[in-house]
């Protein structure tokens, strides 16, 4: 796993205080732009001497403080015309297969001023990002594939000729860059107009402070903090209801919400809630509401909003954190099913499909073959085997996509 990719904090046998002074929380905004709109939109004045208590936001606070102390963000506009794309010979390290640098001839700063020869890696999507502006990035992959990197160079360079002689061509792109180590990165390639990067620590504070609003406005809510995944670029917290409910087949289940924030995505920060089945310390797995359903148990904050209109939408998102009661009853009509067994034989199959991502993921497919001691006579047994899928050690994207293939086939007996 690569130092630049989201990785999942283990919150498991972790001392923690399970709480965290507001001021303290504060100061992951030391340098970030928005923190005077947060401060008045949160009236964080009055409130600094106050503790947040949510299980674990102690623990996630470190992680972000370190993570963003680790990782220099800073964003560069620069036009076609003054970039290039070279590979690299050797290796780098977070850096998978070939490595492509982008060499900026001429770039400006975020003050505007004008500079000289960058060179930054590719990381993430920014080389296909790029190469996409020209329809070339399959074909582009493939000449690297097979280290023919001239005639990369060639096309690149023939659009960049173009781009000189043309001003319709010729686009001036926001790109969104880490410095770490005394390397450079582009991690993003962006508009340069209407595009809002909020950030890790911008989700994480005003998540935080969203869920304290809550819990003075009930004083008995109590909450934690179940699984967190964090990068330089990207968030996802699960939040969940200490308070249990009784959903009968299913057992104990509790409310949950998902705060997530992709500086790099469409949506920059969203909500959405869940239920999850089986909270005893941090074990249990999680269901997704279907789509379909009209539950209203989704916020999205897209890159484009500006900063005032998304701190009024996360403090409106409280309705939105407290949505799950519908779907908690639509889980006792599932406890009906008499064949269990049926429903691990369709997950097996989402994860053996040929075009399934799980397919060479060895400990995910042996989770749910049929064996003597996992056949499935109850459905208990099958929640017991989703509850192991939550805990296996995979990267991150993937076990969200897990989640939702077990949503999907429990809920929908599809």
């Amino acid at each position: 796993m690569s130092k630049f990719d989201q990785q999942t904090l283990s919150l498991r046998d972790v001392e923690s205080l399970h709480r965290i002074k507001v001021s303290k929380l504060l100061s992951l905004l030391e340098h970030h732009p928005y923190r005077k709109s947060i401060e008045t939109k949160f009236q964080t004045n009055e409130i600094a001497e106050e503790y947040i208590l949510i299980d674990h936001v102690d623990t996630v606070y470190t992680r972000i403080a370190q993570v963003i102390g680790s990782f220099n963000r800073f964003n560069i506009k620069a036009q076609i015309k003054d970039i290039s794309l070279v590979e690299h010979r050797v290796d780098v390290e977070g850096v998978s297969g070939t490595p492509v640098k982008f060499v900026f001839d001429e770039y400006q700063d975020d003050a505007g001023n004008e500079l000289n020869d960058l060179h930054a890696f590719a990381i993430h999507d920014a080389k296909n990002a790029f190469l996409g502006q020209y329809d070339m990035t399959k074909y582009a992959n493939r000449l690297y594939k097979d280290q023919h990197f001239e005639l990369v160079r060639y096309n690149v360079e023939h659009f960049k000729n173009l781009a000189s002689q043309s001003k319709k061509k010729n686009k001036l792109r926001s790109y969104r860059l880490l410095e770490h180590a005394g390397e450079v990165f582009v991690r993003g390639i962006t508009s340069v107009e209407q595009y809002n990067e909020y950030g890790v620590d911008f989700a994480f504070v005003t998540a935080m402070l969203l869920f304290h609003s809550l819990i003075k406005d009930r004083p008995g809510d109590a909450y934690a903090i179940s699984s967190a995944a964090i990068s330089a670029s990207k968030l996802e917290l699960i939040v969940v209801d200490k308070q249990m409910k009784e959903a009968k087949g299913f057992g104990k289940v509790s409310s949950s919400t998902i705060i997530s924030t992709n500086d790099l995505g469409d949506a920059s920060f969203k909500f959405l809630n869940i239920v999850k089945v089986g909270i005893r310390d941090s074990r249990g797995f999680y269901l997704f509401p279907d789509a379909k359903h009209d539950y209203k148990n989704e916020l999205k904050i897209t890159h484009n909003t500006k900063v005032d209109n998304a701190l009024s939408s996360v403090i409106d998102a409280k309705a939105i954190l407290r949505s799950s009661e519908e779907f908690i009853e639509e889980l006792e009509s599932v406890k009906m099913i008499s064949k269990p067994d049926e429903l691990r034989a369709r997950i097996l199959f989402k994860v053996e499909n040929r075009n399934s991502a799980f397919r060479k993921i060895k400990n995910v497919r042996d989770l749910f073959k049929p064996t003597i001691v996992n056949n499935l006579d109850n459905f208990s047994k099958l929640l017991e085997m989703c509850r192991k899928a939550e805990e296996l050690d995979i990267d991150y994207d993937l076990k969200d996509k897990l989640r939702y293939i077990v949503s999907d086939i429990i809920l929908n007996k599809r």
